[in-house]
């Protein structure tokens, strides 16, 4: 699979100068996917969705440009699912399992991470594959690749790094698990609070609501609440919460969209 699709090279051309949105499957997303829909297919635009969003886009008759996954454990993101017409950035060390469901076009790239561990990995795999920051989870691996492109502009929805009421978008596989094992003594809304009431870590107070997260969702925010306001370009979050307004302009992605129709005009 590697030696026959290659690395990165290829995505650095498909991403330059367009705008990309970078998905996540956080609940907030429900309220972007009016603007999606209505934008999704523009030409300027450029979605890339993580693997755990992408079910329910593709349920809304969304089909983002590119799908990204840095899962290494089997998991049916795809199954079922037509994925001909889309970009899969994936992982080096992504699940073969999970790898072999999808039909589209394929990128692979590593970790920009070191050790005698990694090193052997990416010889293994190849180190002229490139090379993609991680913060942690697989949304930041996009936000990373999106920046090593000459990109317009970028926007994150449904990257919530914390949880309030559910864990995850309604008709994400995660959230179907709940459903799958829910009986007459536990809905599946009091199994994912269950899970929640778990994970709660630590605390966040954003816009007089109190919100939790765990570990590696704080990793990942502090991580791009670091790299963000060094960028030049314009950026947006729609997520909530997502980042502090203190690291990047907090939008609707609807209200960022709309730029699109202004250029169309001109």
């Amino acid at each position: 699979y590697i030696r026959h699709f290659g690395g990165l090279q290829r995505v650095v051309g498909l991403l330059s100068g367009r705008h990309v949105v970078v998905v996540g499957a956080g609940p907030s997303l429900d309220e972007e996917l009016r603007a999606l829909k209505k934008y999704g297919d523009r030409r300027e635009l450029a979605v890339i969705a993580a693997d755990m969003a992408l079910r329910p886009l593709v349920k809304q008759g969304i089909r983002p440009a590119f799908v990204i996954s840095c899962e290494a454990t089997p998991t049916g993101f795809f199954d079922g699912i037509e994925t001909a017409s889309m970009h899969l950035l994936a992982f080096s060390c992504m699940a073969h399992s999970t790898l072999r469901a999808w039909r589209g076009d394929v990128s692979f790239y590593n970790w920009m991470l070191r050790g005698e561990l990694y090193d052997e990995l990416w010889r293994d795999a190849g180190e002229d594959l490139g090379f993609v920051a991680t913060g942690s989870i697989v949304t930041t691996q996009a936000v990373s690749l999106a920046l090593g492109c000459p990109v317009g502009t970028l926007a994150m929805a449904g990257n919530d790094l914390a949880f309030y009421r559910s864990f995850y978008l309604r008709g994400t596989l995660r959230h179907a698990r709940y459903v799958e094992a829910c009986d007459r003594f536990a809905a599946p809304e009091t199994l994912e609070f269950t899970a929640i009431r778990r994970a709660r870590e630590y605390v966040i107070d954003r816009n007089g609501r109190t919100y939790f997260t765990n570990g590696q969702f704080l990793a990942a925010k502090m991580w791009l609440e670091d790299l963000l306001p060094r960028q030049s370009l314009p950026i947006i979050d729609s997520s909530e919460p997502g980042c502090s307004e203190r690291a990047v302009r907090k939008a609707r992605l609807e209200e960022h969209l709309r730029l699109l129709d202004r250029r169309r005009r001109r």
